[in-house]
């Protein structure tokens, strides 16, 4: 992934990375890469991902390990099943900082959650990736990807596992 020289692939969050100057427009985007992405990457609650510019934060994802009843994914995520929740793993936050808006670094990003998840899922197993999309934009965006809704919660946006691999060419 590069944007000009110096667009870093995506990396663990550590200490280190500048993360004060980031702002994607969302406040409770903005504060949760702040006040808790490292702490629940220490803590083992989540996994946050960041790609930086001169080692300021200009994007980030958080992955963390899930499951959901079959009721709430669409019929396809859980066919096939037994009546047991579904494992997946949930894309918990996905953002680009405000200057990187327009440059395919959202696009990068999602990339690269879902080699990452697809390399996990062939070790621990998973079903589907889940996401909580913010609004009707986002929505819109994961749509793009294949992503389909819940049938609870048009926001609630699934991905089987194995259609991520089929793009792949896994």
């Amino acid at each position: 992934m590069s944007e000009g020289s110096s667009l870093t692939s995506p990396a663990l969050l550590q200490g280190a990375h500048a993360i004060d100057r980031f702002d994607c427009g969302d406040e409770s985007l903005n504060g949760y890469l702040k006040k808790y992405a490292l702490i629940n990457n220490q803590n083992g609650a989540s996994r946050t991902y960041v790609t930086t510019k001169n080692n300021q934060v200009v994007g980030y994802y958080t992955l963390t390990p899930g499951s959901v009843s079959k009721l709430e994914a669409p019929q396809r995520i859980g066919k096939g099943l037994a009546n047991y929740p579904v494992p997946v793993v949930i894309l918990a936050r996905l953002a680009t900082d405000k200057t990187a808006r327009g440059t395919g670094l959202g696009k990068a990003l999602l990339w690269d959650a879902l080699v990452r998840i697809v390399a996990a899922a062939d070790s621990i197993g998973g079903r589907a990736i889940l996401v909580h999309a913010k609004n009707e934009r986002a929505k819109s965006f994961y749509e793009h990807f294949g992503f389909e809704p819940s049938p609870i919660d048009p926001l609630h946006m699934y991905l089987l596992i194995k259609d991520v691999k089929k793009t792949l060419g896994i």
